[in-house]
């Protein structure tokens, strides 16, 4: 019933669809700059960093390259990847998402033991006119799955290892097939991974997508209680030993604190 509910009828093409878009071309300047973006970000630096470092970048000496600002250049790669995060209203004790059937209703409906939360969806106006626009009182950030697989597709040695999973099930049909002994080490090769392909008819394309979904409390600042609910997705693609590494990990939304979420089902 909930995967029919997710689905809303959908159904995946045997082709893909022609809106695909096109890699485009990119100036001397914004490739130089991507460089510098991405390898400023990977260790952590501060925007002074940032800008430093472009500076020797830009002058005459080095390169000459002209480096674009950090907002513009994070503009690009947001343009690039299609990266870009949407806000989601939720109800201010976190109760639930207004997602599927909570997304057209404007107070909490969740029950908790024998009481209805009823919390307001909007803030209540100053000034009622009929081009007010409702404000929500809560929101969560959500960053799209689908825009981060498509990169890693795209790139040659991560679309390699994304294939790691398939590599592994087809291994073990064969073993399975020429009845030779298998000992099981990861998703990829275990029995239940071959159930999910001979019996319920899964997994049967080498690019389709295993994701173990990891959820819980985290206390971002010292001396509070949790105030903070991630969502971590493990993609099980990968080779078991970069699963869990903390750059192939994906955390596409939190949901604010400090209450845990009522039905974390509709912030999915």
């Amino acid at each position: 019933e909930l995967q029919e509910k997710l689905l809303d009828g959908y159904s995946l093409s045997p082709v893909p669809s022609a809106d695909v878009e096109k890699p485009c071309s990119l100036t001397k300047s914004e490739m130089i700059s991507l460089r510098h973006y991405s390898a400023w970000h990977r260790s952590n630096g501060t925007v002074k960093a940032y800008k430093a470092h472009g500076n020797n970048l830009s002058h005459p000496d080095a390169a000459g390259t002209d480096i674009l600002s950090l907002y513009s250049v994070r503009k690009l790669a947001v343009d690039l990847t299609g990266l870009k995060a949407t806000q989601v209203d939720i109800c201010p004790n976190s109760c639930i998402a207004y997602t599927g059937e909570y997304e057209n209703l404007e107070f909490c409906p969740y029950i908790c033991g024998k009481t209805v939360c009823g919390l307001a969806r909007y803030k209540t106006p100053i000034k009622v006119s009929v081009s007010s626009k409702k404000v929500p009182k809560a929101q969560m950030m959500y960053l799209p799955i689908m825009m981060m697989i498509r990169a890693l597709f795209s790139n040659v040695e991560s679309s390699r290892l994304m294939r790691n999973r398939d590599h592994c099930l087809q291994s073990a049909l064969n073993l399975i097939a020429t009845a030779q002994e298998q000992s099981y080490s990861d998703f990829g090769n275990s029995s239940a991974h071959l159930h999910h392909h001979q019996e319920m008819g899964l997994f049967q394309d080498s690019r389709d997508l295993g994701i173990a979904l990891s959820s819980d409390g985290a206390q971002l600042t010292m001396k509070k209680q949790s105030d903070t609910w991630l969502l971590i997705l493990i993609l099980l693609n990968l080779p078991a030993e970069i699963q869990y590494k903390s750059y192939n990990t994906i955390l596409p939304l939190a949901i604010p604190g400090p209450n845990a979420p009522g039905n974390i089902e509709s912030f999915l």
